[in-house]
């Protein structure tokens, strides 16, 4: 069986120092966000923060919160110092969470992510909201992205046009990096001045 990517990121110890923890949800089915070799270049660019891939025994809310919830334990982090990162449907349903006001957290980037209508109004929250969105000019935007950006809160979303082929995987792992690097540093800024708990 090959080896996880996610494992690859697991490697560097737990720091004291560290001021922000970034949680890779992932389930053993689903395809990964980025290949080992891109969260090794991630985590030298990000010296301030841990890396966790947190493995979901099961992809519902229930399980996210569980999952999010041991990470915290684990490393003995507060909610506030935590981004979360998430593909597809998981981060569909990790962005849902959040938005409910039920997982408190720094940040989202979530990728690839359905842009439906939201089944629910949207709750204020702190957390910083960041999603790469795939799209294709025969598919209608759907209201989630007009609901963010009805909403008083901090989203911004990168729409990729899935007709560029092979380039849309480039474009999306970029996009990815340019979010995720955004909130370490924004992230961490926040705890250091104590600011932004949710």
């Amino acid at each position: 069986m090959p080896e996880s990517p996610h494992s690859a990121i697991a490697t560097r110890p737990l720091r004291a120092d560290a001021r922000v923890l970034v949680g890779v949800l992932s389930v053993p089915e689903a395809a990964d966000i980025a290949a080992p070799e891109t969260f090794a270049h991630w985590r030298r660019l990000t010296p301030q923060a841990t890396w966790l891939p947190i493995a979901l025994r099961e992809t519902s809310y229930a399980g996210i919160l569980s999952g999010v919830a041991e990470a915290l334990d684990r490393t003995g982090m507060t909610p506030r110092q935590l981004i979360l990162l998430g593909e597809g449907q998981l981060a569909r349903r990790m962005l849902e969470l959040a938005l409910r006001g039920e997982l408190p957290c720094g940040g989202i980037v979530a990728v690839d992510v359905a842009a439906d209508a939201l089944p629910f109004r949207i709750v204020p929250t702190v957390a910083a909201i960041r999603l790469v969105v795939h799209r294709n000019d025969d598919a209608p935007q759907g209201n989630l992205i007009g609901a963010l950006r009805a909403a008083d809160l901090d989203a911004r979303i990168i729409n990729l046009d899935l007709t560029a082929g092979r380039g849309a995987e480039a474009a999306a792992a970029s996009a990815t990096e340019t979010f995720v690097l955004e909130l370490v540093a924004t992230i961490g800024r926040r705890t250091t001045d104590g600011a932004g708990d949710p």
